[in-house]
């Protein structure tokens, strides 16, 4: 391995750790152009970034689409259902279920 390969290597574990904060512009100026132009040599590092930046996008955007009614009915009643007291009879059963306490 050369010394080259082995700084290259390093310089990609650095991006790596800090991608996220470079992607949520939490990071000065100064750190943000080291990884751009870290970026400009390194194919791998370009397209992980770009990946992440896609993948980031999606997810924003589906946070915006609104769920349709029938969907957002059926999770709130799911919700409603999963906080509502425990049925009688599904206590029952629950106990049932229970391996028998030893004395």
């Amino acid at each position: 391995m050369t010394t080259r390969s082995r700084a290259a290597r390093d310089a990609c574990k650095d991006v790596l750790s800090r991608i996220s904060a470079y992607l949520d512009g939490d990071l000065p100026a100064p750190q943000c152009h080291d990884i751009e132009r870290h970026c400009r040599d390194c194919p791998a590092c370009t397209e992980l970034t770009r990946g992440l930046r896609e993948t980031i996008g999606l997810c924003q955007e589906a946070g915006r689409t609104p769920l349709p009614d029938a969907v957002r009915r059926r999770a709130r009643a799911s919700v409603q259902a999963l906080l509502a007291p425990t049925a009688p009879q599904t206590k029952r059963r629950r106990e049932q279920a229970r391996p028998p306490r030893r004395s």
